[in-house]
């Protein structure tokens, strides 16, 4: 089942969106209306919130009034990261026993409504994300409108969320509501087509070895960009069950604060980049999707940003993952496409790809059964060894007849990618 990610800014028309959705026959969930349900009187997160934020927060009737709350939070990082705590979970929770239950009577997508998917670094964890995104001007007013409230207000409530510009550079897909609604309504329409062909064309997904995984962590890049490692973000990943950017923020070195899209930082050429989580990133994806260049490249984006803003190296670290995940996906040399998975890695990453990322890219293709080979001729064309000899390493160890990664790894990347082979499990 194609599972679908839809998100937007405040009053940006992304719940008309769902409701075009809807009527196309997928199932939805709007995590907004969730939320009301577990803060309810008797839900599961009722008596938690009431007790952190007091009995002010409730109207007469014993319920929790959500113009109160919101007005809190709002204004409020601390206080909205202690409601996002206290709620997300049990959300989270009743999303998955939704999603299953419509898989399972026959469903082929599912789309989950929520408006912070990307800033709870959530956004992973679907196949496809779209982003809802409306000129700011047209926002202000529409929410004026809709709230009645005042401007200030309403521009306090906009200021609150991330930038609809960078919400937008995590998108799959982004749908431009700020003209018409007539508009709006025939953008919603496509979007639906759309989605109903990427469900009906969804790739095959293999089994993910584990010695795939230990083959790319015992034989690839070692260390990663501020102190994430590959075998710290395949446990990470595998204890949480998917890629949680608020979770793989807190591995970097040093610490950092604020939200996860705003920690990244330019690291020195001499530190080790994105680009040696490449191998990890596109054999979970493989696992979690199966060949998909869109869907590893938006995994490999994100993970990319947390760490590093360079957008050259964003890039590399794309063409490099979809290499990782097109290769140990069965694809025979000839039939492989790198000016195409190239093409996707410049366009998420807004920038071309620096030519090492080819260069290492066709030495694993032209050594695909010898991981010397690969890596000598990566040096002698400018690409990077160490990354050549990690993927042919990979590719084999996943499409190889036995699976054996080779050499004995440390029990600790064992158990690591034993923990990624977990999450790369199917789910609804």
């Amino acid at each position: 089942m194609l599972r679908v990610g839809l998100t937007g800014g405040i009053a940006c028309g992304k719940s008309r969106v769902r409701r075009h959705l809807a009527a196309a026959g997928f199932g939805t969930l709007d995590l907004d209306a969730v939320a009301h349900e577990v803060m309810a009187p008797g839900g599961p997160a009722y008596d938690d919130v009431v007790a952190t934020f007091g009995r002010g927060i409730l109207a007469a009737d014993g319920t929790v009034d959500r113009k109160v709350l919101g007005a809190r939070v709002f204004a409020d990082a601390a206080a909205r990261a202690e409601l996002n705590a206290l709620v997300h979970p049990r959300v989270r929770e009743e999303e998955r026993r939704r999603a299953a239950a419509h898989a399972a009577a026959g469903g082929r997508v599912f789309v989950t409504d929520a408006a912070l998917l990307v800033e709870a670094g959530l956004h992973l964890r679907y196949d496809r994300l779209v982003v809802v995104d409306c000129e700011g001007g047209e926002q202000l007013r529409r929410l004026v409108t809709r709230d009645a409230i005042d401007e200030v207000a309403a521009r306090a409530r906009i200021e609150a969320q991330m930038p609809a510009a960078e919400k937008r550079r995590f998108a799959h897909i982004v749908l431009d509501a700020s003209g018409t609604l007539e508009a709006t309504d025939a953008g919603a329409v496509g979007l639906a087509s759309a989605i109903s062909l990427l469900a009906e064309q969804a790739p095959r997904r293999p089994t993910l070895r584990e010695s795939a995984i230990v083959a790319a962590l015992h034989r690839g890049p070692v260390r990663g960009p501020r102190g994430l490692d590959p075998s710290r973000w395949a446990a990470e990943v595998g204890a949480a069950g998917g890629p949680e950017m608020e979770r793989l923020k807190r591995a970097l070195m040093p610490p950092v604060t604020g939200p996860w899209y705003g920690t990244g930082d330019a690291l020195a050429a001499s530190e080790p980049g994105p680009e040696a989580l490449a191998l990890v990133v596109g054999l979970w994806s493989l696992g979690t999707r199966g060949v998909d260049a869109e869907f590893t490249a938006g995994a490999m984006f994100s993970t990319a940003w947390l760490s590093d803003r360079h957008p050259d190296r964003a890039a590399a670290a794309c063409l490099l993952a979809i290499a990782t995940a097109h290769l140990a996906g069965e694809t025979a040399a000839a039939d492989a496409d790198p000016r195409s998975w190239t093409a996707v890695a410049a366009r998420w990453a807004e920038c071309a790809v620096p030519k090492s990322a080819p260069a290492t890219v066709d030495a694993a293709l032209r050594h695909l059964a010898d991981e010397r080979g690969a890596a000598e001729a990566a040096r002698g064309a400018g690409g990077d060894p160490v990354l050549a000899a990690g993927l042919v390493a990979a590719a084999d160890a996943q499409r190889g007849p036995s699976g054996q990664p080779g050499p004995a790894a440390p029990a600790g990347l064992i158990e690591a990618a034993r923990a990624l082979v977990r999450a790369a499990a199917p789910r609804p």
